[in-house]
């Protein structure tokens, strides 16, 4: 039973909606806990010790286990009648165990990611796919049909595009032995390439004309290298939309139309204005600046727009944390247009960091940036994916290199990988002891083996919990701790007196949630690792 299902039953028997129910943090106290006694007796005009008797008899042929009361606190202990049930559902169900119909028929559009096309992927854009893409796969797992959507910034007038065109040109004319001005390693490459392909063409050409041509190579090449990326990374999407399309197509136009239709625009020095002030904003914002050009926050305004339009019965922006800014333009921006601004979820997701035995590392190879590239070849993408989604979004996930490669189960990632190995290899070594010698009746777990089983049982509530909060890390700390009881287990030198073909149960069931829970993070469930 989850969480979710047990506040039913207390707002159905009780009429308490609402009421809060945490997981215990240890096991001597139930799988979970509330105070509702506690939090109620006030208002009720009762003790905490009679609400809490009351709860007890109302809920107690609901629950599967035994409540106990203490302090004014509600204690739910499973049985093992419970978890033997448990363990056979998540043997016969395999992947399905703990998925759910809740958003069944609900379409969702996840955008994240979308990085500025100004080079390699940085590495905290890796944390952010990794997270997004976490995300995308709760969702689906509790039944939504996920789109998932990369916004492309590819307008080449854009400042940050501009001045990688200018660094192209340095590079490219360095080429041939004219004086240069500033230029990194991407850039150093792309001038070569660019004098490579099209010779000395642009030499003689305009000095606009020939940034525009950088420019335009340019960002062709870095959208290549950061498809590529995350494709190495496992991240795949749906969509690519790009912001010169939605100016070409007419979306920022018609969005421009809209508002104003609204009576929500006005011009001052030349340029168009949104009254971004009437719906919570801290100021009017510029949707055309008085050279006529649109401005970054005019085709994130169409965007949003054309968003509501495909039909979705939620959406998404995974931002990083530097764009916390923007959501309460955005958010005024929509309701200007006349849309449903709780369709909308802004969640802002802090960057990564690297460091090594504490030290912090901020320059990559040959002294750029950190780029993702580099730290997938160093750690592997599926450490990567576990340390990005380890940590909640408002946290800064932080890599320390030394622990991170090593090959013993003081890295957590590891211990995550090796979790699925280590269950196949005890399966296949109680079956073949039970090939040799079969089993007779006997009788309960021992202690390990109940934790592990306690552990399965709790599976579609962590799974359920972690999507309706957003929050992966929910999945990587149910991984820890069922690698820790799986460890432990085996290392167990206590007889168990349980029937073989029950234990047998039991290593299946645990191998079919771990597969589901690290296939969520990203991460590759190998029983060969």
């Amino acid at each position: 039973m989850t969480r979710s299902a047990l506040r039913a039953l207390f707002a159905q028997l009780l009429d308490a909606p609402g009421v809060i129910i945490t997981v215990s943090p240890d096991a001597n106290w139930g799988e979970f806990t509330s105070n509702f006694p506690l939090q109620s007796a006030k208002a009720r005009g009762q003790s905490a010790e009679e609400i809490g008797q009351t709860a007890r008899e109302r809920l107690g042929s609901h629950w599967p286990g035994r409540i106990g009361l203490e302090r004014g606190r509600l204690q739910f202990f499973m049985s093992d009648e419970h978890f033997l049930l448990e363990l056979e559902r998540a043997t016969r169900e395999g992947a399905h165990y703990g998925a759910s119909n809740s958003l069944s028929g609900q379409r969702y559009l996840v955008e994240y990611v979308s990085s500025d096309p100004t080079g390699p992927l940085p590495l905290g854009a890796g944390r952010h796919a990794a997270w997004g893409e976490a995300l995308c796969r709760l969702l689906e797992y509790a039944g939504a049909r996920v789109s998932r959507e990369f916004y492309l910034n590819d307008q080449t007038t854009s400042s940050k595009l501009r001045s990688l065109g200018e660094w192209v040109v340095n590079a490219y004319s360095g080429a041939f032995g004219q004086n240069t001005g500033p230029s990194d390693a991407f850039s150093r490459t792309l001038g070569g390439e660019l004098a490579r392909r099209d010779g000395a063409k642009w030499l003689q050409s305009a000095p606009d004309e020939r940034i525009e041509a950088a420019t335009t190579f340019a960002l062709e090449r870095a959208v290549e290298s950061q498809r590529a990326s995350l494709e190495r990374f496992g991240t795949r999407f749906d969509s690519w939309v790009k912001e010169s399309d939605l100016e070409r197509d007419g979306h920022i136009s018609r969005a421009f139309a809209l508002l104003a239709e609204r009576g929500l625009t006005y011009e001052l020095d030349g340029a168009l204005w949104l009254r971004t002030t009437q719906f919570g904003d801290d100021a009017d914002r510029v949707l055309r600046r008085a050279s006529g050009r649109a401005t970054y926050f005019a085709g994130d305004v169409a965007y949003h727009i054309w968003k509501a339009e495909r039909g979705f019965d939620r959406i998404f922006n995974v931002w990083g944390v530097g764009h916390k800014t923007y959501i309460a333009r955005t958010k005024a921006a929509l309701l200007a247009a006349g849309l449903d601004a709780d369709k909308f979820e802004f969640l802002t997701v802090e960057e990564a960091a690297l460091e090594r035995d504490g030290v912090p590392i901020r320059l990559g190879l040959g002294g750029g940036p950190l780029v993702l590239d580099e730290e997938v070849e160093e750690i592997g993408a599926d450490a990567l994916h576990w340390f990005f989604t380890a940590k909640p979004a408002a946290k800064t996930a932080v890599v320390d290199l030394e622990i991170a490669t090593r090959d013993d189960e003081s890295n957590p990632a590891y211990a995550a990988q090796l979790l699925p190995s280590r269950l196949a290899t005890m399966r296949r070594q109680l079956e073949g002891r039970l090939s040799v010698s079969p089993e007779a009746e006997q009788g309960d777990w021992n202690a390990g083996e109940r934790e592990l089983a306690r552990l399965v049982a709790l599976w579609p509530d962590t799974v359920e919990s972690a999507a309706t909060e957003r929050a992966p890390e929910k999945i990587a700390d149910f991984v820890s701790q069922l690698a820790r009881a799986t460890r432990e287990l085996s290392r167990n030198t206590a007889p168990s007196l349980a029937p073989t073909s029950r234990r047998l149960e039991l290593l299946r069931a645990s191998g079919n949630v771990a597969a589901s829970a690290l296939k969520i993070l990203g991460v590759d469930a190998n029983e060969r690792f």
